[in-house]
């Protein structure tokens, strides 16, 4: 079955089409197949010209963190019902309700989310064999049953609130990432089951989960790999996603983010460097005027007088200049305009003391 095809009329899909994935602890990488049974286990023994739906490969925690949310019901309000309702209607009506679930899977189709395109070619497919039978009322309960559990888990609260289960967002810091004991409480046993595929020989045989009715296996399995492994689920300080990391150390996503974090570290550097600039340069200027008066006061007949004028003068240029200083830390006065402001005080002391 092809893409383009999948969300119009064509001979339904006889082979199972299963959701399949690959968890690389080395790589920090996972993989994720939608296809044909036949066609994704001869993808994974090397075969090239396998035809799949969905073949992507993406950083490792990328299936929790972005399972599918839909806690308004959408996929059975315009996915599923439409097409549980044209199975009970006219053939002239059909074409309407077919579009209209048509389109709503086709969007969901097009996020190139692998959990959203497989449910969404699923319930297509199974729209299509439903309508073979000839026992159709019972075709049609059966059809509505099966797609509403393989829809469940996007229903499922932890999804609602993953900020609070993947970590504590109080103190930011990563949480363990577990089910509770709860979790299958609801679950149908049929819908537990997932199967291990290997593939491969020798000591590089690799491990393939797969599953059909449920997704709440598949995430009761990779929820349980993370674990054993001692993955962390942490939140980037520069754009807020949550990603997986290796330990609570790590606190930047991606590459972009840690330029952009240098970037801001440069920025600050070069803030403290401006303050520390213009306060160096007031610590400067207050010497200069002690040393003047120092001289003036060690001066042989030097005028009284001017010697006071220059004392006074001195307490009122270090009281502006610490009124001067507040403004600029408070970001109300630029650093250079308070430079400037100093270096022509320089004259004041220089008139006094010739």
């Amino acid at each position: 079955m092809k893409p383009e095809e999948s969300f119009v009329r064509h001979q339904p899909c006889g082979d199972r089409i299963i959701f399949a994935l690959i968890l690389d602890r080395k790589k920090m990488k996972e993989r994720i197949m939608v296809g044909e049974a036949s066609q994704i286990f001869l993808s994974l023994n090397g075969n090239m010209d396998a035809e799949l739906l969905c073949d992507v490969k993406r950083l490792l925690g990328t299936f929790l963190i972005d399972f599918e949310n839909d806690m308004q019901g959408d996929w059975n309000r315009f996915g599923i019902m439409p097409l549980y309702d044209a199975l009970h209607v006219n053939r002239w009506k059909q074409p309407e309700l077919e579009q209209q679930a048509g389109d709503f899977l086709k969007e969901k189709y097009a996020t190139l989310d692998p959990v959203r395109q497989y449910a969404a070619v699923r319930v297509w497919n199974e729209y299509l064999k439903t309508r073979e039978y000839r026992e159709r009322d019972t075709a049609s309960e059966q059809f509505v049953s099966r797609m509403g559990r393989l829809t469940a888990a996007f229903q499922s609260p932890i999804f609602q609130n993953r900020n609070q289960v993947l970590f504590d967002e109080d103190t930011g810091r990563a949480k363990r990432f577990e089910l509770s004991a709860d979790f299958f409480t609801q679950v149908p046993m049929e819908d537990s089951r997932i199967e291990l595929w290997y593939s491969g020989g020798g000591n590089l045989q690799t491990e393939c989960a797969t599953v059909y009715d449920s997704f709440y296996p598949m995430i009761a399995y990779y929820a349980n790999r993370l674990a054993d492994w001692g993955f962390k689920f942490c939140k980037c300080k520069v754009c807020g996603k949550i990603f997986l990391a290796e330990s609570l150390r790590y606190e930047l996503c991606s590459g972009k983010c840690r330029k952009t974090q240098a970037l801001q570290n440069k920025r600050e550097f070069d803030a403290r460097a401006r303050e520390n600039n213009y306060d160096l340069l007031y610590k400067n200027e207050c010497q200069s005027w002690r040393n003047k008066i120092k001289r003036a006061e060690c001066m042989e007949g030097f005028p009284a007088d001017r010697l006071l004028k220059m004392q006074e003068a001195f307490e009122i240029f270090k009281k502006a200049a610490l009124q001067k200083k507040k403004l600029v830390k408070e970001h109300k006065m630029l650093p250079q305009e308070f430079m400037d402001w100093l270096y022509r005080q320089s004259s004041v002391i220089m008139e006094l003391g010739s």
